[in-house]
């Protein structure tokens, strides 16, 4: 710490480095006083301690969690709707007379349950049931929110939000409430319509049974989104569009045009099982070599979801080290004459998890530091992958991926019509959800003062999510991770975050009418993906927008036009 600081505080030996030098000086002077560097030794033996009590809390919390899965009983009758899948191999036990199911609150059953029984009473029960269990979860919360703001005070900072945010995008917790509320302004409205929606259908319910409606509640929220989704759309007869070897196919031949490369797939590659290909990257001439990534689509034991490996940093010493890195799925193996038919979420998450295979690829910085996306800021990381994604909703684009399987024909105008109608349904109040958990999350955090978890939780949810628990006692906090974790506190706005960026981005810049998407994406790469994390995120992103960001395509493209 004292060399760097040595060189940090030389204002003449700072103006003398590079740009990613001088980055990088920044950068560790700034991590190394987050970590205590610049505390005396009892100040730093106190941080310590309060490091250690957190991470107990931490595992404590999540221990209850793993050890507490209530379970509770249902007669059939009070099942109905349930599909006849959910009572296989179910424990049945004989009580008063009567037969009742045994259903737990782990998220198979609950979810399950919650999507699809009928009657109100039935979910309103396991409701409480899945949100009264660890309450003692509430304590654990509270004192890990003190101790943090020990912590901050500790670093000299006024709140544990203020620590948290510095060496992201948004810098402080006034940015990101800033985005927050302006969000919320204006989903309030379409998330108001959305409710009078499921009020509707559950206003008729009630009158079909003849009982009195007496409001919406949280345990009516899945089970109305669920009925009204299946009354609009279902994208389950999409799939024959989507082969897996088609869409990889035009995936790759998108991205060599986006960011103007060549891929090249390798012959006999050594690779660690038969069905793993490995492909060179060179740049769109052909002359110059850019690395190598491994594609591993197919289930073996062990293997999970999908995800993105790197291998190896790219970075510059005297000569170029290249990165290497792989994309790792679990789909099911094609059956002899049929192919993979992929669902149209598979398809959105390959896209932009190829995305990130591309974003480390292309990275192209000095030091393996700042190379690809581990060197991004927590609340910038995901938006090139966010941009990618959205890419598969646009008629466009999918004009471009999708074709039947048999016959090879685009897919129908009317159905991508439908899926982008399908993807706002419901979106007002799905985000509200967000922004209140993201402002909870900031209001518990950015305060000097005692909070009570539970109690704000609460009072904030209905007050900006719009539907309430009816006057019931829940602990909804003392089960949900997110507050707790060191890697997410104070940090939930950070997937809005992102999400608002690429929207931006996306409508702003590739999908504006009269625009060449090469064009674009080649500004994109340059400005944006070749810096990986040697740049201020902000800085690159407004120079890529030629201003700074704003909610407005973000809220446009969810059908809130009120701005």
């Amino acid at each position: 710490m004292p060399t760097i600081r040595a060189v940090y505080d030389n204002e003449e030996e700072m103006d003398g480095l590079s740009d990613e030098n001088k980055r990088l000086v920044q950068q560790m002077e700034l991590e190394y006083r987050r970590k205590g560097a610049a505390l005396s030794e009892d100040e730093f033996n106190e941080l310590t301690k309060l490091n250690l009590k957190l991470e107990e809390l931490e595992v404590s919390f999540q221990r209850n969690i793993d050890s507490r899965d209530e379970k509770t009983m249902f007669t059939r009758g009070e099942l109905e709707g349930l599909p006849d899948t959910y009572f296989k191999d179910r424990e049945i036990r004989d009580i008063g007379g009567g037969k009742k199911y045994v259903v737990s609150t782990c998220s198979a059953d609950y979810y399950l349950l919650m999507n699809h029984a009928q009657l109100e009473s039935t979910r309103r029960a396991m409701f409480l049931v899945q949100n009264n269990r660890c309450t003692d979860n509430v304590h654990v919360l509270n004192t890990a929110i003190q101790i943090r703001q020990e912590k901050a005070k500790l670093l000299g900072y006024e709140t544990h939000a203020e620590y948290a945010l510095e060496p992201h995008m948004a810098k402080t917790p006034q940015a990101a409430y800033d985005m927050l509320a302006e969000l919320r302004k204006n989903l309030t409205e379409l998330g108001s319509k959305e409710l009078e929606q499921l009020e509707q259908l559950k206003r008729s319910d009630m009158h079909a049974v003849g009982k009195i409606y007496e409001g919406f509640f949280e345990w009516d929220r899945s089970f109305y989104a669920n009925k009204l989704s299946n009354q609009n759309f279902s994208t389950s007869n999409l799939r024959c569009y989507f082969s897996l070897p088609q869409v990889i196919r035009n995936m790759f031949e998108l991205y060599q045009t986006l960011f103007g490369v060549t891929i090249v797939e390798m012959e006999n590659p050594r690779v660690w099982h038969e069905d793993v290909e490995m492909y060179e990257l060179w740049e769109a001439d052909k002359e110059t070599f850019v690395g190598h990534f491994y594609t591993d689509f197919f289930h073996r034991p062990g293997k999970s979801r999908i995800s993105v490996h790197n291998i190896r940093s790219g970075y510059n010493d005297e000569t170029r080290q290249y990165p290497v890195c792989a994309i790792v799925a679990c789909f099911a193996k094609p059956e002899p004459n049929t192919p993979v038919l992929l669902h149209h979420t598979e398809v959105e998450m390959l896209m932009g998890e190829l995305g990130r295979v591309f974003q480390n690829m292309l990275c192209k910085t000095k030091l393996a530091k700042f190379h690809g996306c581990k060197a991004l800021e927590q609340d910038f990381v995901e938006t090139p992958i966010q941009i990618l994604k959205d890419f598969m909703w646009s008629p466009h684009i999918l004009d471009k991926i999708a074709r039947h399987y048999k016959t090879g024909e685009s897919i129908p105008h009317d159905l991508v019509q439908q899926l982008q109608a399908a993807k706002s349904n419901g979106a007002g109040l799905s985000y509200l959800r967000q922004v209140f958990l993201a402002m909870y999350d900031l209001a518990i955090y950015n305060s000097a003062d005692t909070v009570d978890a539970n109690t704000l939780f609460n009072s904030m949810n209905t007050d900006i999510s719009l539907i309430s628990c009816g006057g019931t006692r829940t602990f909804v906090v003392a089960k949900l991770g997110y507050f707790i974790k060191h890697t997410l506190a104070s940090k939930y706005y950070a997937h809005l975050w992102s999400q608002v960026n690429s929207a931006d981005i996306l409508h702003s810049c590739f999908l504006k009418d009269g625009i060449d998407m090469s064009e674009v994406g080649m500004a994109f790469r340059t400005i944006v993906l070749e810096a990986g994390g040697s740049k201020d995120s902000m800085d690159g992103l407004s120079m890529f927008l030629g201003r700074e960001p704003n909610t407005r395509a973000f809220l446009c493209s969810l059908g809130a036009n009120s701005i």
